[in-house]
C-alpha cells in the first residue's frame, strides 16, 4: 500500500537513460560557455582550488545553480572558503586508512553504510541502513564533531580513490553515484535532536561543498513512519534532488535492478553477491592499498 502511494517515483529509474548518467561528458554549447567563464573569473580572483577545478567539478557548481555563473561563482568561493577553514585539503592523503577514527568497525556496527559494487553505468553504489542506525549506541561510540570530521572524510576518501578506480574500471569519467537508503526496521528511536541536527549538517556539507554528486537515490522498505521523517527531510533538498530520488516499499527488487543489475547487488537486498557486513568492495579496493602502503 505505502508504495503505491511513490508509484510514480519509479518512472525515474525506467527513464533514466546513459545521457542522463554521464550528462557532463558532452556539454551543449551554452554550457561549455559558462564553463569557460566560471573557470576565468575563478582564475582572475585566484580562486581555483587544487583537485577542483576541472572541467567536471566546474560543471557540477554549474548544474547545481542552473549554470547561472555568479550563483556558481559564489558558490564555488564557500567551497574553497570552507576547506580552507576546515583544513580538508590533504585530509584523505594524510590517512588513507582512516586511522584518525579508530572506534570505526563499531561505528559501521551501529551505523552500518558502505560502498558496494558499481551499478550498470560503473558507479559506484552507497548503502545506508538507516533502520539498523541505533543512534543512542552511535553518538556513545562517537561524538558529532568527529562524526562530522569522519563524513568530510568519506567524501574525500569517494573523491580520491573510489571516483578514480570506477572511472578507471568503466573506461570514463565517473562522478557520480547510486544510493540505496534501506529503513527496514525504522521507528522513531532512530532519530532525537542531536540526529536531526546531524542530518541538517550532512546535507548541508553535502549539497554545498560536494554538489551533484547523486546520480540517482533509493529509499527502500519505507514504513508508514517515513512520511514524517520525509516531511521534514524535503525541505533540505534542492529540487533537482528531489526528482533523483525513488521511495519503494518491500517490493523494490524490479525497480532497483533497473538500476543495480542483481549480480551486484548484496544479498541482504535479495542479490547474488555475498555481503561481508559492513566491509566495502568494488574497483577501488587494489587502489586503497595502494594508497595505504607506506610512501
Amino acid at each position: 500500500m505505502w508504495s503505491s502511494l511513490w508509484s510514480s517515483s519509479t518512472t525515474v529509474a525506467e527513464s533514466y537513460a546513459e545521457a542522463d548518467a554521464f550528462w557532463y561528458l558532452d556539454p551543449n554549447p551554452e554550457q561549455q560557455a559558462a564553463m569557460m567563464e566560471l573557470r576565468s573569473r575563478l582564475q582572475q580572483d585566484t580562486l581555483t582550488v587544487e583537485g577542483h577545478n576541472d572541467d567536471y567539478t566546474l560543471l557540477r557548481f554549474l548544474m547545481a545553480r542552473e549554470f547561472n555563473v555568479d550563483k556558481a561563482l559564489a558558490m564555488y568561493r564557500d567551497m574553497r572558503a570552507w576547506r580552507l577553514e576546515n583544513h580538508v585539503d590533504g585530509l584523505y592523503e594524510s590517512d588513507p586508512t582512516g586511522s584518525s577514527y579508530p572506534q570505526i568497525e563499531q561505528l559501521l556496527k551501529v551505523y552500518p553504510h558502505f560502498y558496494f559494487n558499481t551499478d550498470k553505468f560503473g558507479r559506484p553504489v552507497y548503502i545506508e541502513l538507516l533502520g539498523r542506525t541505533d543512534a543512542n549506541a552511535l553518538f556513545a561510540t562517537i561524538n558529532v564533531d568527529n562524526l562530522i570530521r569522519y563524513h568530510i572524510w568519506t567524501w574525500e576518501r569517494y573523491l580520491r580513490c573510489y571516483l578514480p578506480a570506477c572511472s578507471a574500471a568503466a573506461g570514463r569519467h565517473i562522478c557520480t553515484a547510486t544510493v540505496i537508503i534501506d529503513l527496514a526496521g525504522l521507528s522513531l528511536m532512530n532519530f532525537n535532536s542531536a540526529t536531526q541536527k546531524l542530518l541538517t549538517t550532512f546535507s548541508k556539507i553535502d549539497q554545498d561543498y560536494y554538489p551533484e554528486h547523486l546520480g540517482t537515490m533509493f529509499v527502500i522498505n519505507t514504513p508508514l513512519i517515513f512520511r514524517g521523517v520525509w516531511a521534514a527531510v524535503q525541505p533540505l533538498l534542492q529540487e533537482r534532488t528531489r526528482k533523483k530520488i525513488v521511495i519503494l516499499g518491500s517490493d523494490y527488487l524490479p525497480t532497483l535492478t533497473q538500476m543495480v543489475p542483481l549480480e551486484r547487488l548484496p544479498d541482504i537486498f535479495g542479490g547474488k553477491m555475498r555481503l561481508d557486513p559492513y566491509k566495502s568492495m568494488g574497483p577501488w579496493q587494489q587502489q586503497q592499498q595502494q594508497d595505504a602502503e607506506p610512501a
